[in-house]
């Protein structure tokens, strides 16, 4: 316990999966948490910790002032921000449609470009910070039945390491890290069965493709499995980390073969 004490996070896309077990835990280890979302917290499970579910866009530059800017006015500072949000669409590299395409590339893309302006600015005024990025082993592995996600979530762990070394190199105290989680049981998984189920069958799927029904089946992590990680990567104990890719993933990335 404590091991974020008194600092003050900023958690996108948090009002499920990954994101709302990121702000249990940091609010759980000491954090002060202004969670964001587009959607509502259902089941009230944030605001039973005492956690506020702030509405945002994050495509929306102007949401991203007001709400570091809010962050600042109430709390005092800014020093992590985790830029969780995504969204993600079927489509290999002949069947993406393109309106989905622009919008994987505004949140996934955009809205982490903007909240890095923005929590930099603000941490720059105080000399420290982290920030966290979630990008997937999509960027990595070639999922290309998610081509289009594959490509957004690429440019995440791209991007993290300029700002990282931007940091570094001009002594702002101030660090950058990617995390690149494998397979999570969350609401997207569930969502993503459905739409696989409705246009797999205009993609190439190979037998035994990993979406194919025949497919290899793999075990899937929990949301605290990369819970954990952020709250390393807030702490001071990651004090001398900056521009790292963290996998968590069960080897997926570096085998063939489908491990239970």
């Amino acid at each position: 316990m404590g091991r974020v004490e008194g600092k003050v996070v900023i958690v996108t896309g948090a009002a499920r999966g990954i994101g709302r077990a990121d702000a249990l835990l940091l609010a759980r280890e000491g954090a002060t948490v202004v969670a964001t979302d587009v959607i509502e917290d259902e089941d009230g499970v944030l605001a039973e910790r005492g956690i506020k579910l702030v509405s945002q866009d994050e495509r929306d530059e102007s949401a991203w002032e007001a709400l570091v800017s809010d962050t600042i006015a109430q709390h005092g500072c800014l020093d992590v921000l985790v830029n969780n949000a995504g969204v993600i669409h079927v489509g290999d590299p002949v069947t993406f449609d393109m309106d989905e395409w622009r919008h994987m590339s505004a949140v996934n893309i955009e809205g982490m470009m903007l909240g890095c302006k923005h929590a930099l600015l603000a941490m720059i005024e105080t000399g420290s910070g982290s920030i966290i990025n979630m990008s997937s082993v999509a960027a990595r592995s070639g999922l290309y039945f998610y081509s289009g996600y594959c490509a957004s979530k690429g440019a995440i762990a791209a991007y993290s390491k300029s700002v990282a070394v931007y940091c570094a190199q001009n002594k702002l105290g101030i660090r950058c890290n990617t995390i690149l989680p494998g397979g999570i049981e969350t609401p997207l998984v569930e969502y993503l069965a459905v739409e696989l189920d409705q246009r797999g069958s205009s993609m190439r799927l190979p037998p035994q493709s990993p979406v194919s029904p025949d497919g290899p089946t793999m075990r899937f992590g929990e949301p605290d499995d990369i819970a954990y990680m952020v709250v390393y990567l807030a702490s001071e104990e990651s004090k001398f980390m900056s521009g790292s890719e963290i996998y968590i993933d069960n080897t997926a990335t570096i085998t063939a073969a489908s491990v239970e």
